[in-house]
């Protein structure tokens, strides 16, 4: 049996090899091997959705892959035709357009028209690769942000001097059946908030930890880390949480003094917010361009209303349902649909016509392809707020009970094992007491991707958001490690006298 003095020395031999050149570079070739390797074992055996997010359709990739045939041949957007029997090609694209123009359509059910645009360049990777679109998939994208990010994520901490750090943390991302499902078997983007978090926290979290710091490379890297937050918050506007980790970073820097601290946080609100912004002007005008090529092909254009991501008031009603037994909540758009359409008749005149389904019984259009979502409609979400807000204001008492319990879920349900979140607060404690503040402040940061669990809902897996629990575990074994390694230390120097 191996005597933990060995055990010791050898992860020490590990750790001094890992601040090599040479451990860097292996430690790229083994993610990018594994990664590699997943990608096409899945194909053949998909992995289980042993943990999985289900309260959201995300992507939601039986509509989206409508869009990819033109959007790749053309790079019309959004568009798409009522016709299956398509060739792929580019010919074939621009023949379609001209031949049957009249077939031609810029909304699938609903999903063109809720924004988030950018979606659309996640089928890119995996139509370059073959060649076409055909049997179009996301998987690749998903991959390749993700390998992306643990290398980055494993590079920043290499950078600070803290490899086994970095190397703990990426073998518990990398064996959790949450991304082990969601990045190489599902087409969805459920991990894509995770692997912005892992490249932004990479990317700077030198500020925590690092004595110095080149004020001109890290402005540098603060407005490319706000940029590429406003680019993947326009694929699903919740990572837009992820700011809120990168803003903590260098809120709490204790190397960055004041003036230089305000100048970096506006800087990366400004690069986010423009490159939001830069997203939806292209894809804006994208929508233009296509309205009139499908106006003058006498295809059927889209007229109707467009929101430019997720609202909020209509989740947080739906999200109540969580826990609420009083006030009549349900995760379950239908149940909002049919609170707010009888209000929308009578106190503002609408006259919306609505028998249960997931849109009304009204449409944009005389060929009635382009039916209206309630989520469209003008004071809906005024309505939601007024609800929900006034249920709060009158019954603080029952809201507070239900943001408990969404605590206490989060917790409970963490990935990769269930209940370790709970480790969090002797952990706190522990650090607390040592003075460990870079950890603290570590911890800290990863807070804010639990957002979504714990202020809008809970349920169905929601709570696979939350990575705090990844860098719980990994100080622990860190501090375990440091704890055996000085006493081994000791009881050499004992020996030796």
């Amino acid at each position: 049996m191996i005597s933990m003095h060995k055990i010791i020395k050898l992860v020490h031999k590990f750790d001094v090899f890992l601040q090599s050149k040479k451990g860097l570079g292996l430690i790229v070739v083994l993610v990018i091997l594994s990664s590699l390797g997943r990608y096409v074992s899945s194909d053949s055996d998909p992995y289980q959705p042993k943990q999985t997010r289900l309260d959201a359709s995300g992507f939601s990739h039986n509509r989206a892959y409508k869009f990819a045939y033109f959007y790749y041949y053309t790079g019309d957007f959004p568009l798409a035709t009522i016709h299956n029997d398509l060739t792929y090609s580019k010919e074939g694209a621009i023949n379609e357009i001209n031949n049957r123009g009249k077939d031609l359509i810029m909304e699938y059910t609903h999903w063109s028209r809720l924004g988030e645009s950018a979606r659309i360049l996640a089928y890119l990777p995996n139509a370059y690769l073959k060649g076409s679109p055909e049997n179009p998939s996301i998987r690749l994208f998903n991959v390749l942000i993700f390998t992306i990010s643990l290398l980055v994520l494993y590079f920043g901490f290499w950078n600070i001097k803290k490899p086994l750090f970095g190397f703990v943390l990426l073998v518990l991302i990398s064996c959790t059946p949450f991304f082990l499902y969601e990045i190489y078997s599902r087409e969805n983007i459920f991990a894509l908030m995770a692997s912005a978090f892992f490249i932004i926290l990479g990317l700077n979290v030198q500020v925590l930890f690092l004595p110095t710091l080149n004020y001109f490379k890290t402005i540098f890297i603060a407005a490319f880390s706000g940029g590429i937050l406003g680019f993947f918050s326009e694929f699903r506007n919740e990572i837009s949480i992820v700011i809120v980790s990168l803003l903590l970073l260098y809120i709490l820097s204790k190397t960055i003094k004041i003036v230089p601290k305000i100048v970096l946080i506006l800087t990366i609100i400004f690069f986010f917010n423009s490159s939001k912004k830069y997203i939806r002007n292209h894809f804006a005008m994208k929508f233009e361009k296509t309205s009139h090529l499908v106006s003058s092909h006498k295809g059927h254009v889209y007229s109707g209303a467009k929101i430019s991501g997720h609202n909020f008031w209509h989740p947080m009603f739906c999200g109540l349902g969580d826990f609420d037994t009083k006030y009549g909540y349900e995760w379950n758009d239908l149940k909002a649909y049919q609170y707010a359409i009888p209000i929308l008749n009578k106190k503002y005149g609408m006259n919306i016509k609505y028998s249960g389904r997931y849109h009304t019984d009204d449409y944009y259009d005389e060929a009635g392809l382009y039916y209206k979502k309630p989520e469209e409609l003008p004071n809906y979400e005024v309505i939601m707020k007024e609800k929900v807000l006034s249920d709060i204001k009158n019954d603080p008492v029952w809201y507070m009970e239900i943001l408990c319990k969404r605590v206490i879920r989060t917790m409970t349900r963490t990935i990769p094992v269930p209940y370790l979140g709970w480790l969090l607060f002797p952990l706190a404690y522990f650090l607390i007491r040592r003075k460990y503040w870079d950890w603290i402040k570590l911890i800290v940061v990863s807070l804010p991707l639990s957002a979504t669990s714990i202020i809008v809902h809970s349920g169905k897996g929601s709570t696979y958001n939350s990575l705090f629990v990844y860098f719980v575990l990994t100080i622990i074994v860190i501090q375990a490690y440091q704890y055996f390694k000085v006493k081994n230390n000791k009881s050499n120097k004992e020996v030796i006298t």
